[in-house]
């Protein structure tokens, strides 16, 4: 029992401190750039910056909190019961193993090059050269499924978001080096 309790303990004060050091240096509908987004908007109109700011915080510029359904199950014990997408994916979108809630998760890596590559494998070297698109991140996020339409884990959260902010996040995976 001591031993459960500590480690409840422990994840509680590991979930705080996430939560607490995402909104340092913060005011309301800003994020501090870790990657050095600058804002400016991409020939396609999208803002990386915006998308960055959605990636750490689940809150786009305006202040509007991006809302999802499922996902992990930690009971609602973690940052304030809510999600980000750099709580499973990690601050640089490499993904990884971890354990949220004493349940073990592998997140996989979600910067564009590794998307890509992931998309390349899939297809057996045959996808198109266009990559991963758009379309592609967007059936992933918001609707849970892969390009070839399996479903997605659970664990993945299915993001209620704008077709902007999509675009937005998306512009910002590929400011992600390898």
């Amino acid at each position: 029992m001591k031993k459960m309790y500590a480690i409840s303990t422990y994840l509680l004060a590991a979930g705080l401190i996430l939560a607490a050091c995402s909104s340092l240096g913060q005011k309301a509908g800003t994020v501090q750039s870790p990657s050095g987004t600058t804002g400016a908007t991409t020939a396609s109109g999208a803002d990386p910056a915006n998308g960055e700011q959605i990636y750490f915080t689940s809150t786009d510029k305006k202040g509007n909190r991006i809302e999802y359904t499922g996902g992990p199950n930690f009971g609602g014990m973690m940052m304030g019961a809510y999600l980000t997408c750099a709580a499973c994916h990690g601050p640089d979108a490499h993904g990884g193993q971890h354990v949220m809630h004493m349940q073990t998760m592998y997140a996989p890596p979600v910067y564009y090059a590794a998307l890509t590559s992931m998309m390349a494998e899939e297809s057996g070297g045959t996808q198109a050269a266009g990559g991963y698109t758009l379309e592609d991140f967007r059936q992933a996020v918001v609707d849970g499924k892969h390009p070839d339409g399996d479903t997605l884990d659970n664990d993945m959260p299915r993001w209620q978001m704008s077709n902007q902010d999509l675009a937005d996040l998306f512009a910002f995976l590929k400011t992600i080096p390898q």
